[in-house]
């Protein structure tokens, strides 16, 4: 759900760069490691487009002038970080051996990020 505010193209533009890394990023593995390397980043990269999607919603509910939905969507981040620790344990255990894979598809989120802020730096809209 897009965002009626300036910023929303921002939002969409992140969540795009996801999309092109995470075929990048699971080459990139398959070459240098393995091809269970290149799958198990490409299930940390779908995971982050999946808390992408969720970090989005939960801040689309908390602007909001109702207090109670603030505090509401507040916990519900909580929950998400939460669910990214168990969602990690849980690929420490299944495969302790491509957990580097996992945990770098799970940072495009916050690659992403970055590399939207490093063009607005340099494209400022």
């Amino acid at each position: 759900m897009a965002a009626e505010d300036g910023g929303a193209h921002h939002l969409v533009r992140i969540n795009r760069i996801q999309l092109a890394l995470v075929p990048l990023g699971a080459a990139g593995w398959g070459g240098l490691r393995s091809w269970r390397a290149a799958l198990v980043f490409a299930a940390g990269g779908a995971a982050s487009l999946l808390f992408w999607a969720l970090h989005r919603w939960v801040v689309n509910g908390m602007l909001t002038p109702s207090v109670r939905r603030r505090w509401l969507f507040g916990f519900l981040v909580l929950a998400k970080l939460a669910l990214i620790v168990l969602l990690l344990r849980g690929m420490m255990v299944c495969f302790p051996s491509e957990v580097l894979p996992f945990v770098t598809g799970i940072l495009l989120f916050s690659v992403s990020i970055v590399l939207e802020a490093l063009w607005l730096i340099f494209r400022p809209d």
